[in-house]
């Protein structure tokens, strides 16, 4: 198809979802210099379920806070405008991505799978790597690869191709994006922020995730939030089954080249991912199936290598086929 043919219908609005009514108002109002944490507060806890989850999240051990905390006023306190905002768009936006009544095509639960762990990841990367962003990091992480879904709702017909190389394959990669669309998931997911008008810094983040290098190696002009969120994506590409000991080892290389974190530290992160993906999908009320947790994934890798060790021809039956992202 010509390059960039999908990007115009998102331009268009053709068909995408929209954003909740709560989302539209919190964005409204933050773009006015004077606006104040509490007209924020006022306005998220007008929508009840927005707050429940807020409340749930923030409480939860992904916070790590001692005190339970029972209002948006409190929460606003501790996490400030600017996280408050975020967290109040990144739920907003999960309500306004829902499977459409009798839509058996796209496989929701492993797309929303995948982007809680990239978003738990990410967050837990930033958390232990001190850096200054962690909610911008779990949002960014989120939404990496929204515009997969909503590039299925608005052009069903590009999409089907890309179905169906998945069904035959296990997953589709990004070179199929290219082949097939014109355009990777990273580029549709920065047009739909675009269009929704949500912060540039998260649809900067979002488009040059994938071509984020290593610290030492990587432009001046990469922002850090990409290498948070390639590295998220990383995990959860390993976290998605079927990985190697080969496979284990270019994650935990890729995240350390990326954001720098000791692999200690990486190894409370890989550890800590499955149990707080199942919390949020939880607390967001997303349906997302069965995960594995980094124990799993260590000990099929393990049985794996066992099996090529045993085989007359030293190799072990073939994994389904990973790719590098959709």
């Amino acid at each position: 198809m010509p390059h960039g043919a999908i990007v115009e219908r998102f331009r268009a609005n053709e068909n995408l979802p929209s954003l909740p009514g709560v989302a539209v108002e919190v964005l409204a109002l933050t773009e006015q210099p004077d606006c104040t944490i509490d007209q924020l507060a006022n306005v998220i806890q007008n929508d009840p379920a927005i707050t429940a989850r807020i409340l749930k999240i923030i409480n939860s051990p992904l916070f790590g806070v001692a005190k339970g905390i029972t209002s948006i006023k409190q929460a606003s306190t501790l996490l400030g405008m600017r996280k408050l905002r975020i967290m109040a768009l990144s739920f907003s936006i999960v309500q306004a991505i829902r499977r459409p009544e009798g839509d058996g095509a796209f496989d929701y639960e492993a797309y929303w799978r995948q982007a809680l762990t990239a978003a738990v990841a990410s967050r837990l990367l930033a958390t232990k790597t001190a850096r200054p962003i962690t909610e911008e990091a779990f949002v960014a992480g989120l939404l990496h690869n929204i515009g997969i879904v909503a590039g299925y709702l608005t052009a069903p017909d590009l999409f089907h191709p890309l179905l169906e190389r998945s069904h035959k394959n296990g997953r589709w990669t990004v070179e199929d994006e290219i082949e097939l669309l014109g355009a990777t998931h990273a580029l549709l997911s920065a047009e739909l922020l675009r269009v929704w008008g949500l912060p540039e810094p998260l649809s900067i983040g979002v488009e040059h995730y994938r071509e984020a290098a290593p610290l030492d190696e990587s432009r001046p002009t990469t922002p850090d939030l990409a290498h948070l969120i390639a590295a998220g994506v990383s995990i959860a590409e390993l976290f998605a089954g079927d990985a190697s000991m080969a496979d284990i080892e270019l994650c935990r290389t890729r995240c350390i080249q990326l954001t720098g974190i000791d692999r200690e530290l990486l190894e409370q992160v890989l550890d800590a991912v499955a149990t707080r993906v199942q919390e949020i999908a939880g607390m967001l009320v997303v349906k997302i199936g069965p995960t594995l947790t980094y124990e799993q994934i260590q000990r099929q890798a393990e049985e794996q290598l066992s099996q090529a060790i045993a085989s007359p021809t030293g190799e072990a039956s073939p994994p389904r086929k990973r790719g590098k992202a959709a």
